[in-house]
């Protein structure tokens, strides 16, 4: 189904005013998917400040590095709007995949923890923000010489390209391989296991895998097993101070979400809170 997008919107990126566009996702609805008569592209259309520059920089920094990712055609601002244009990646997302093949799950949770394991072997732009800590600090290696702190005094830093949205609706997967990987707003400079521990907190404790079916948490469930495979033996054992770090995180994502619906994350909350204990 096509969608009706700005004349201005597509002119600031060159393209006609009458370029069919439909809505192609992202969690307040700013991916387009643009037909153009050379094929499809993306197009993102967010709040100027909403994380353009960072998502920029971290995308140009893993094509570099070989990893699949949208190749960025143009950038514009318009009316308040950050607008950017990329190529269109094949494939499916790895959520789509598992609803058409359950029998795949391990499989296709494997293929993520192997992308996920090579991107943390890029080291992040200098430009790129450390990744934040919810009293204020943040936890960027660079900043600190280089060390990684131990565990009892909270998460560790590091200075790698770290995601911190990897979940199955942001990989993309095209028979064995992995096509594809979008939504880069929130990568950051840090510690590889925060980014690890964040995809765990996703695939297992997020409040909004309520909205799947039983059917489908099994799959899920036995696609985090192959993740853990996948990544190797650092996603089987998490330090307690990165599941906390990746709770509180999460928590901050959905306060606002869940404002009219507080006890909708205490069984986040208690899980969090474990973690602080241990």
């Amino acid at each position: 189904m096509t969608h009706a997008l700005a004349p201005e919107v597509l002119a600031s990126v060159d393209l006609p005013p009458d370029t069919p566009v439909e809505l192609a996702g992202g969690a307040t609805g700013e991916m387009w998917k643009v037909r153009t008569p050379d094929g499809p592209l993306a197009l993102r259309c967010a709040p100027a400040g909403a994380g353009t520059t960072a998502l920029v920089t971290a995308m140009v920094a893993a094509g570099r590095a070989g990893l699949p990712v949208g190749e960025i055609l143009r950038r514009a601002q318009h009316g308040g709007s950050d607008i950017l244009l990329s190529s269109w990646l094949p494939g499916t997302t790895v959520l789509d995949a598992l609803r058409l093949e359950p029998g795949r799950a391990h499989r296709l949770g494997e293929l993520m923890g192997e992308a996920q394991r090579a991107l943390h072997e890029v080291p992040a732009p200098a430009d790129l923000a450390g990744v934040p800590v919810w009293h204020g600090q943040v936890l960027d290696a660079r900043a600190s010489g280089g060390a990684v702190r131990p565990d009892h005094l909270g998460p560790p830093v590091g200075s790698a390209l770290v995601h911190l949205d990897w979940h199955p609706l942001n990989i993309l997967v095209d028979g064995d391989k992995v096509s594809g990987v979008v939504d880069w707003v929130n990568a950051r400079a840090g510690h590889p296991l925060l980014d690890v521990a964040r995809t765990h907190a996703l695939m297992t404790i997020n409040p909004m895998l309520a909205m799947l079916t039983a059917r489908e948490r099994a799959f899920l469930d036995e696609l985090t097993q192959g993740w853990v495979v996948g990544y190797g033996p650092q996603a089987a054992s998490i330090p307690p101070a990165c599941h906390q770090w990746a709770g509180e995180m999460m928590l901050a994502d959905l306060s606002a979400r869940y404002a009219a619906d507080p006890e909708g994350l205490e069984p986040l909350r208690r899980w969090t809170t474990r973690w602080t204990l241990d």
